[in-house]
């Protein structure tokens, strides 16, 4: 259903990219799995969306090195997201990132108790510096973590035709 990939990148480039997202500025949603979903709320910053690079000096300073270890054809979207810290675990709605046919490739900044879960209960786990790849069209969702502060991912869609 998933595929794992641990320590995707080499600890120098996942320390330096690590120190960039420290600096990045964060925009509020109020809602999470969906645009009616207000399970939670979380941050989030865009790079890639609409066919066009939102935030150039994220794009090039974080995204392109993670892009340069993955064999792509176009990129459809690419956000971090941020989850704060709850005192108990919630589940937002499950959904799909995009209509069209893709590739999810979600990489995970830290190691907590927060997960991305499909609709038939397999999780992914997040584990720092650890990539994770599936199918676009399984429905999944957010959990958010109780003990560390973030939760911090980039969600990647890919797609191998126009």
């Amino acid at each position: 259903m998933f595929k794992l990939i641990d320590n995707f990148l080499d600890k120098k480039t996942f320390n330096t990219i690590r120190k960039e997202i420290k600096l990045m500025p964060w925009y509020y949603s109020p809602n999470t799995g969906s645009t009616t979903d207000d399970s939670n709320y979380f941050f989030y910053h865009v790079l890639f969306a609409q066919g066009k690079v939102q935030s150039e000096h994220y794009f090039n300073s974080v995204l392109l090195p993670i892009l340069g270890k993955i064999d792509f054809k176009y990129l459809h979207g690419a956000k971090f997201n941020l989850y704060t810290k709850q005192e108990k675990q919630l589940k937002t709605e499950h959904h799909i990132d995009d209509e069209i046919p893709h590739t999810v490739y979600l990489f995970s900044f830290n190691t907590n108790n927060g997960y991305t879960e499909f609709k038939n209960g397999e999780k992914i786990k997040s584990k720092e510096n650890t990539m994770a790849v599936f199918s676009g069209d399984l429905e999944h969702r957010s959990v958010n973590q109780t003990d560390e502060n973030t939760r911090i991912n980039l969600n990647i869609n890919l797609k191998n035709v126009l």
